[in-house]
């Protein structure tokens, strides 16, 4: 009985184990995929990476750098950190004059632009950055073959190719790569330049018998700091917000409104007075430079006294009433006869009206007034 008993647990145990899948990470997986190592002596080195297992975990051993096989990327930009995901960027040089770092190896020989892998299409190129320009090594039959990897602007309007922008020395098509530095030169004092790429197979006497077109990329500054973008605002709290809004402005226009049909009448007396007495061009000159105004206030004055004087009061003045004119004048003689006299002074035989003195004539009157 003990015995039965065994065997099932153990036949149980056998079916459960052998029902659990097989762990193990795809052919396809990204981390063991080979890749290309550069010294800095500007040497390359494809490394194949290993699975294997250390203390039970499965470890991948000389595996790519993270770089090149990441799929979430942390971007430091003018003191800003981003984070993106996606394939991972161009791959560029580390350190060292001859372009010491690490890149993918290609795998494109019937594809677009074959054989190149990097740079893609409508890649951005920034001047001060060592960048790898990388191709199918597989797409030439021979293994010794020498090209050139050259560089050419194109022209904006019609696309066709215009002048050289760079090229590389003699290079073997067996490396599958070219390290070059964007040169500030390059973009001719304009904010970007689009230059297209090429490889030139050389024969053995060294001349080229053949143009493989590559992509075309962008030769430009790097962006600077881009503005935050604003968060989507919560439909909620507009639905809430808009109309109050628009409910307190119209209530604020109804209640102006009526305050100002309370307190604002217009007579008819004060439009048709306007019509009546003229305005602008109707007014004369006189009334347009206020004297009609001072006549009018004048014209009361004047009523006014004549009531006073009327019922017997008197009127207060500020100013004397002005003296005549031949008081002014004439001074103390104001009140000389004014009947006529005549003094001849040269009548024949008036003795006495040429011995008489006419200033002591004058006096001895004006004496006699007094008294």
């Amino acid at each position: 009985m003990h015995t039965s008993r065994s065997a099932i647990g153990t036949a149980l145990l056998f079916s459960l184990t052998s029902a659990m899948p097989n762990l193990h990470p795809r052919e396809t997986d990204a981390a063991l995929e080979p890749w290309v190592t550069v010294n800095e002596d500007g040497k390359p080195s494809t490394v194949t990476p290993v699975l294997s297992t250390i203390s039970g975990t499965p470890t991948v051993i000389s595996g790519a750098p993270h770089d090149l096989t990441a799929t979430v990327f942390t971007e430091t930009n003018y003191g800003k950190i981003s984070t993106s995901t996606g394939t991972a960027p161009i791959p560029t040089a580390t350190g060292g004059d001859a372009g010491a770092g690490a890149f993918p190896v290609c795998h494109n020989k019937d594809g677009d632009h074959a054989p190149w892998c990097q740079p893609t299409e409508g890649t951005p190129l920034y001047p001060g950055t060592t960048y790898y320009f990388t191709w199918d090594t597989s797409f030439f039959p021979a293994p010794n073959t020498t090209i050139l990897v050259q560089g050419n602007y194109l022209n904006e309007t019609t696309g066709q190719v215009t002048d050289q922008a760079f090229e590389s020395p003699k290079w073997s098509a067996s490396w599958g790569f070219w390290s070059y530095k964007i040169e500030e030169s390059l973009m001719k004092y304009q904010s970007a330049k689009n230059i297209t790429l090429q490889l030139a197979t050389l024969t053995a006497n060294g001349s080229e018998s053949r143009i493989i077109p590559g992509p075309r990329v962008l030769v430009t500054h790097y962006p600077g700091p881009q503005p935050e973008s604003g968060k989507t605002p919560d439909t909620t709290a507009l639905v809430i917000a808009l109309p109050t809004v628009f409910g307190f402005i119209a209530l604020c226009l109804v209640g102006t409104c009526i305050w100002n049909k309370k307190t604002r009448k217009i007579g008819l007396g004060n439009i048709m007075s306007r019509g009546r007495h003229g305005y602008g061009i109707g007014k004369s000159s006189r009334s347009r430079m206020g004297f009609g105004k001072k006549n009018k206030a004048n014209e009361r004055i004047q009523l006014m006294e004549r009531e006073i004087e009327a019922e017997g009061g008197e009127v207060y003045r500020d100013m004397p009433d002005r003296p005549r004119r031949d008081s002014d004048a004439l001074g103390s003689l104001a009140g000389t006869p004014t009947e006529e006299r005549r003094m001849d002074f040269h009548v024949p035989g008036s003795r006495d009206q040429r011995d008489r003195n006419l200033f002591r004539d004058e006096l001895r009157r004006q004496n006699d007034e007094r008294l």
